[in-house]
């Protein structure tokens, strides 16, 4: 989706988050990720760290320091999206019994990380949701080819197989 009306019309508590009070809160998850000191706060669900906000649910990014910062950004929001339409589930394991899966319209960021597989790869390294891009984006975007970046996102699930 690339209307913003519409994403928030779709997404109203967007006002909420959309300032620059509560955008202030997102600074102490961005540090934590950042320093390799902690995961991402759940709690802080409207925080991305260091790339931004979440909000808006769309592609518009209202401040980009570099291109793959805005890349990861969206394929951060484009997760977030995805548990918020319910197309994305949250999995459980209880008492050691097989997977149970429930709807997580909030996205359990402690539970991701990601890769870049494009244009540069850089497989070696796997860096929780919210890290800023600052530490390992040198050298990867590519000047020929311009923005078009690939990801791979890795999932956490507490399942025990019988």
């Amino acid at each position: 989706m690339e209307d913003d009306e519409l994403a928030f019309v779709l997404n109203p508590e967007a006002i909420l988050f959309g300032n620059p009070a509560t955008q202030l809160a997102c600074v102490a998850e961005s540090i934590i990720t950042s320093l390799g000191t902690a995961l991402p706060l759940d709690p802080l669900f409207w925080c991305l760290g260091s790339q931004g906000s979440a909000y808006p649910l769309t592609g518009t990014t209202g401040y980009q320091h570099s291109t793959v910062q805005a890349a990861t950004l969206i394929m951060q929001r484009i997760n977030y999206k995805l548990h918020r339409q319910g197309l994305v589930w949250q999995s459980f394991g209880a008492d050691g019994a097989i997977c149970y899966q429930a709807p997580s319209p909030i996205l359990p960021k402690h539970r991701y990380r990601y890769q870049m597989s494009a244009t540069i790869p850089r497989a070696h390294t796997c860096y929780p949701y919210t890290t800023t891009s600052i530490i390992w984006e040198a050298g990867h975007d590519n000047p020929v080819t311009g923005g078009n970046f690939g990801f791979i996102n890795w999932k956490k699930r507490n399942c025990v197989f019988l």
